[in-house]
C-alpha cells in the first residue's frame, strides 16, 4: 500500500519557490544552489525529518544518487573536497547539500556556513558546470 503523500505546512522546502530543478524524480529533487559553482542539493519531495523515515529502498535511491552526484562533480568539476551535509537544524526537512569545495576558497577549511575567511575566485569554467549538469540528468 502507498502511503499518503506528507507535506508539512509552512516548510520552505515542501513548498519551494523559484528552484533551479536539475533532476526530479517521485522521491526526491535535485537542485541547483547559486552560491558556489557546481552547489547542489538532494531534497526530498515529502517531508520526511530523518533518513531513518525513509524505506530502506527510499534510502537505497538516496544514496545512490548522492553517490552518482559526488562522482559528477569530482569528474567535472575536480574540486579538492565534496562536502555532504545533512543538518536539517532550521529547516527539518530531509536534504543534502553536496558541495565542491576548494583549497582556497572563501572558507576552507571550515564549512560554508562559518565566517567567510577570504574573497576567492572559482577557477570553473561555464562548460564544466554544463556538463556536470548533463551527467546529472542521465538515466541511470
Amino acid at each position: 500500500m502507498k502511503r499518503p503523500k506528507v507535506l508539512e505546512k509552512g516548510c520552505p522546502l515542501c513548498y519551494p519557490k523559484n528552484e533551479k530543478i536539475i533532476k526530479e524524480n517521485d522521491l526526491y529533487r535535485v537542485i541547483l544552489v547559486d552560491e558556489i559553482p557546481g552547489y547542489v542539493r538532494l531534497v526530498m519531495n515529502e517531508h520526511y525529518q530523518e533518513i531513518t523515515d525513509l524505506e530502506f529502498n527510499e534510502y537505497q535511491k538516496v544514496y545512490a544518487e548522492l553517490y552518482k552526484i559526488e562522482r559528477a562533480m569530482r569528474e567535472f568539476l575536480k574540486p579538492d573536497k565534496v562536502n555532504v551535509a545533512s543538518l536539517g537544524n532550521y529547516v527539518p526537512h530531509l536534504h543534502f547539500h553536496i558541495i565542491p569545495r576548494f583549497k582556497e576558497d572563501g572558507w576552507f577549511p571550515d564549512s560554508i556556513w562559518s565566517e567567510k575567511k577570504r574573497d576567492y575566485e572559482y577557477q570553473i569554467e561555464e562548460k564544466q558546470i554544463e556538463k556536470f549538469i548533463k551527467r546529472l540528468k542521465r538515466k541511470s
